[in-house]
């Protein structure tokens, strides 16, 4: 059963609210979901949220912006939980523990779901038949193993689209890296069966150690150095799996623990990685709450996995009321584990240890979190706000002389710079006041489309002139503006001579200098994101023009050079026969485009 009472106008229809269980969603008068939580007794917990003195400062925001509550009433605790996660994955909301899904640790994925699998790193399960292993950490670390095993095992490189109706092997079957499944010269069972050797080489390294040893030194004696070298390669491999900050013997080859820690509003989860007895990564999350209890626990634990993380054996928490359910519950995600509470031995121990670095880790965050929220504060009360600005978008224009204009929006929360929030717009205006309104307008529809919060504040690089544009688009008056000081109509640029002007409400504003550093802060990040984009905008332009001037170049060609070298100046660097490796550029086309572009200042 689902239903939607206008609950935040009218406090009495919280008696309409059944007491089952069920799922929650909180929503704006714009329909904008704010928040999806679960709840056993639906009434008793949305009955919460209709008493201020019990909420912190961040669900007093989201009741300021409520006016709807739409309910889902199901049957069980664990449909509710399931329900919940779904719908958070789904539609992210601003008020939501959201993980980020290009968060996560790197792994090392087998295409087991192509025709001839291939090694390639994923941050993410992008298809459940594919075999992923990890974290593997750092990152360099991981690239160096998918070298090795690539190297070692002669596999497929390219993907099944480039290698269908093959008539002859590529360059990697002639610089001896592939075995060449697509042509024939190894059968489909022989390569199936290289490929299971990686698995085994990545499932139990430490026992396939001593053997490989041991065939190398009879590889040596019957000077076999052929199968010497592959077996050196293999050892390589092995020492980058095993070579790792052990932990303990604690009985398990694959597990997780996650402990929470919280002080005042903040809670901290902290997650520790165990491969093969083995610490291989560990990762802080951060979210806000008065109460820390074992449904916020619950459904943590289940948006971390369902967020794309590799599911493991065992799963070590600190304290939780309904194991037997969080089981159920990721099971529905294709692996069921095993989640237990230590009381004793070496579990214990690593237990104790994650909570201890989950402290220091929510000690520092929570200093960080105070300055935010008093420089937030200060904003409030100097411009006269009537909410407090956890979201600031800080936007940028970049040009030169109005060719490839760039539009780049930077996002500051409570938690400081929001990366997954930074925003890149490739504009058709012209002229500052237009290209400051079609970033905003586009930046405002993708928001809007994918249910991000818009921002409390909007910050532009510019004055009246962006200001009245960044209004017009977003309808509000919370619009400051810094600029650079001009004189005589110009803006003053000379080191030593800049000073920044705050403008605000049609005015020029006189801010102490905690908050003019603080919007400095945000503008220069906001300019050097832009700058960026533009600069390699820009620089392949060039590159275009510079190649749409070289024969048989056309822009197939002129891609693929593109995705190889990057920039002008690695083409430049690049050898003939470096060119010459591109798929459909010969030799001769080659040394035409190194000449030209030698030519070239």
């Amino acid at each position: 059963m689902s239903a939607q009472f206008e609950l935040f106008k009218n406090k009495t229809l919280i008696e309409k609210i059944p007491k089952n269980p069920g799922v929650y969603i909180i929503k704006s008068d714009n329909e904008e979901i704010l928040y999806i939580g679960k709840a056993k007794n639906l009434q008793a917990r949305i009955k919460t949220y209709l008493k201020p003195e019990g909420l912190d400062i961040f669900k007093l925001s989201m009741v300021k912006e409520a006016a709807f509550v739409e309910i889902t009433v199901v049957e069980t605790e664990l449909e509710a939980l399931l329900l919940e996660s779904n719908l958070i994955k789904e539609h992210r909301p601003p008020y939501n523990v959201v993980l980020r899904d290009d968060k996560s640790y790197p792994y090392l994925r087998i295409s087991l779901s192509e025709k001839y699998p291939r090694l390639s790193a994923s941050r993410r399960i992008k298809n459940k038949k594919d075999f992923y292993f990890g974290p593997v950490t750092p990152a360099d670390s991981l690239k160096k193993l998918i070298k090795l095993l690539k190297d070692s095992f002669k596999i497929a490189q390219k993907n099944d689209k480039s290698c269908q109706g093959a008539k002859e092997p590529c360059i990697y079957y002639q610089m001896d890296k592939c075995s060449a499944p697509c042509v024939g010269y190894i059968s489909k069972a022989d390569y199936m069966d290289i490929i299971n050797q990686i698995k085994d080489i990545l499932s139990n390294p430490s026992s396939l150690k001593s053997a490989l040893k041991k065939e190398l030194s009879r590889s040596i004696k019957t000077q076999d150095f052929e199968k010497a070298i592959e077996i050196r390669d293999r050892l390589k491999v092995l020492e980058i799996l095993t070579n790792r900050q052990t932990v303990a013997e604690l009985g398990s080859d694959f597990l997780d623990v996650i402990v929470f820690e919280q002080q005042d509003i903040i809670i901290c989860a902290y997650i520790v990685n165990i491969r093969f007895s083995n610490m291989v990564g560990n990762r802080s999350y951060f979210f806000y709450d008065s109460k820390l209890n074992s449904e916020t626990k619950e459904s943590f634990i289940m948006q971390y996995y369902s967020s794309g993380q590799v599911i493991p054996d065992t799963i070590i928490v600190d304290n939780i009321d309904n194991q037997e359910m969080i089981e159920h519950a990721i099971n529905s995600l294709g692996k069921k584990p095993k989640i237990i509470i230590p009381k004793k031995g070496q579990k214990k121990i690593l237990l104790d240890m994650a909570k201890k670095n989950a402290n220091i880790s929510l000690e520092s965050h929570t200093k960080s979190l105070h300055a935010n929220l008093y420089i937030f504060s200060k904003i409030k009360k100097q411009f006269q706000l009537t909410k407090t600005p956890y979201n600031i978008d800080v936007v940028d224009i970049s040009h030169t002389g109005f060719e490839n204009v760039v539009g780049c929006v930077v996002r500051y929360s409570i938690n400081g710079f929001d990366k997954e929030m930074y925003r890149r717009y490739s504009l058709n205006s012209k002229y500052e006041s237009e290209a400051m309104e079609e970033t905003l307008k586009r930046h405002k529809q993708l928001l809007l489309k994918s249910y991000k919060k818009l921002p409390d504040v909007i910050l532009v690089d510019g004055g009246p002139i962006q200001i009245k544009a960044a209004k017009k688009t977003f309808k509000k008056d919370e619009v400051i503006g810094i600029a650079k000081e001009k004189t005589d109509g110009l803006t003053n640029r000379n080191k030593g001579y800049v000073k920044d002007i705050i403008y605000f409400s049609n005015k020029i504003y006189d801010t102490d200098n905690e908050i003019l550093m603080f919007f400095q802060k945000l503008r220069d990040e906001a300019h050097r994101f832009a700058v960026t984009y533009h600069r390699n905008k820009r620089e392949k332009y060039v590159i275009s023009s510079i190649l749409d001037r070289i024969e048989f170049i056309g822009p197939k060609r002129k891609k693929a050079l593109f995705e190889k070298f990057g920039s002008i100046e690695n083409i430049k660097k690049a050898s003939v026969e470096e060119i010459a490796l591109i798929p459909g550029i010969t030799y001769k086309i080659a040394l035409a485009v190194k000449e030209k572009l030698q030519s070239t200042n």
